[in-house]
């Protein structure tokens, strides 16, 4: 078992909506937020291998007339009802014509959710989930390393992002921080060499460290 530390970047979001997640409501999957809850039952029947890659490679997809969700007055999307939610801890691709190991550094992959590719303002949530080092998808405590080649054999598209995936809700006392990135601002640093600054920072009280614990994974 490992406390692997994350990022995740979300878009267009108040202060005071991130300080609230931080503090007090941990980061929900939409799933959650569309039903205002999920009972026992409904988290036992939605983590599911078809749904963790729905999630994964299907996001923004509309769902199909024949989905037991599919609804003919909203145009519902696979990640509008997903029980899962993304996070990145950096990957490493291999590029064997050229000899090389490319780092695709967490920060730069939370930074472009956070900003929308560099058009808006959003946060960047410092947490940590809990990972097995194996597939455990009935388990809504333990997250998924989807990164992980060796545990997720399926081609998936977007591996260069890194992802970590928690399932229902990322709990508060795991969030340590939020930081607020201005995207066009973040990408004229990045085009001089510099590492874009924060606007703020709102750090979380009740973050539960997970130093005194072993097995700590670090962010790539």
């Amino acid at each position: 078992m490992y406390f692997q530390k994350v990022l995740k970047g979300i878009k267009d979001l108040s202060p005071d909506a991130a300080a609230g997640m931080i503090r007090e409501d941990g980061i929900r999957c939409n799933a959650w937020r569309r039903a205002g809850g999920m009972s026992a039952s409904d988290i036992s029947v939605q983590l599911t291998d078809n749904n963790i890659l729905s999630h994964l490679n299907h996001y923004g997809d509309p769902l199909p007339a024949t989905h037991a969700q599919y609804s003919s007055t909203e145009r519902l999307t696979y990640g509008n009802i997903t029980p899962f939610i993304s996070t990145t801890a950096g990957a490493l691709q291999r590029f064997s014509s050229p000899g090389l190991n490319i780092c695709f550094p967490a920060f730069m992959t939370a930074l472009q959710f956070a900003t929308a590719n560099f058009t808006t303002r959003g946060f960047i949530f410092y947490a940590y989930l809990i990972t097995l080092g194996k597939k455990a998808i009935p388990l809504v405590q333990i997250s998924e390393e989807v990164r992980e080649l060796q545990l997720y054999h399926h081609y998936l598209p977007y591996h260069r992002e890194g992802e970590i995936v928690a399932k229902i809700v990322i709990p508060s006392p795991q969030i340590e921080k939020a930081e607020e990135y201005d995207g066009p601002a973040a990408i004229r640093d990045l085009r001089t060499g510099k590492v874009p600054a924060p606007l703020q920072t709102i750090p979380n009280s009740g973050y539960a460290a997970p130093d005194i614990y072993c097995n700590i994974r670090e962010i790539v």
